[in-house]
């Protein structure tokens, strides 16, 4: 074998192996790191819809608060309208 033979065959080789790891990288590690890129804006978004979910819930607990206190602004109104129609009777 000569050297020309030699060079031949090494280029091969390394064609061979360049080929090889292209096709590793393009089938295993590219899905790989668009998964994790997924997961991390899927994270994001989980983040933010909690923080949005914590902020309705405590618009939800300030309602409910005035809701009762609406609700016994109510009942002592209609107290006060039966008294007052218990009256005129």
């Amino acid at each position: 074998m000569d050297s020309n033979q030699f060079m031949g065959l090494l280029i091969a080789a390394i064609g061979s192996l360049l080929a090889i790891i292209s096709v590793i990288v393009a089938l295993i590690i590219k899905p790989i790191i668009n998964l994790n890129r997924s997961i991390v804006k899927l994270n994001d978004s989980i983040d933010r819809l909690n923080a949005d979910n914590e902020n309705l819930s405590i618009r939800v607990k300030e309602h409910g608060k005035e809701i009762d206190a609406n609700r016994e602004h109510l009942i002592k109104h209609d107290k006060d309208i039966e008294h007052l129609k218990e009256r005129l009777k």
